[in-house]
């Protein structure tokens, strides 16, 4: 989603961080992990949480996991991450799903970083191999961008080889 210029609070500026994982494991396999839940709320250490909300939608039907419509918070102190899953796409070789954070979501202080959307995209590069990235789009004083980006690259370091501990291997078993 492209925020309109106008929508962007004013003494802040866009900042957005992208980490890119390469595995030897095959697309379907990466996205499925990728959907459960647990791969994101398992491990989380104290005080930090993440939850998925059953959400009711106006048809009737209740949004649950990485549904469209599900509520999503990750909070603990000095961050409130609160969102709504707002897309899911999938195809034969590449998936992507979209959390927008609500305004009022921060890391440090609401008045220093505002995160708007987190984007995971999975693309097939082989029978058994994948491309993970992760996007992360935010507002940010200007002065505290660069420590934005170093504590971004900080907390992505340890997600690829946690998601490639989840992803079975591939076998060439019939």
């Amino acid at each position: 989603m492209t925020i309109p210029a106008t929508a962007i609070p004013s003494g802040f500026q866009i900042h957005e961080f992208e980490r890119t994982f390469e595995f030897q494991r095959g697309f379907t396999a990466t996205w499925d992990v990728l959907m459960k839940t647990e791969t994101f709320t398992r491990g989380q250490p104290w005080p930090y949480r993440v939850e998925f909300i059953d959400t009711p939608q106006p048809d009737g039907t209740v949004a649950r996991g990485f549904d469209v419509g599900t509520l999503n918070a990750h909070h603990g102190p000095f961050l409130n991450f609160c969102g709504v899953v707002s897309r899911v796409e999938v195809a034969e070789d590449r998936a992507s799903r979209d959390l927008e954070y609500a305004y009022g979501a921060y890391a440090l202080a609401f008045r220093l970083i505002r995160p708007t959307r987190l984007g995971i995209d999975v693309e097939s590069t082989g029978k058994a191999s994948c491309r993970v990235t992760i996007r992360v789009e935010s507002f940010v004083r200007p002065w505290i961008a660069s420590f934005w980006t170093f504590a971004q690259r900080g907390f992505w370091l340890g997600f690829g080889p946690a998601l490639r501990r989840q992803i079975p291997k591939p076998t060439d078993r019939v």
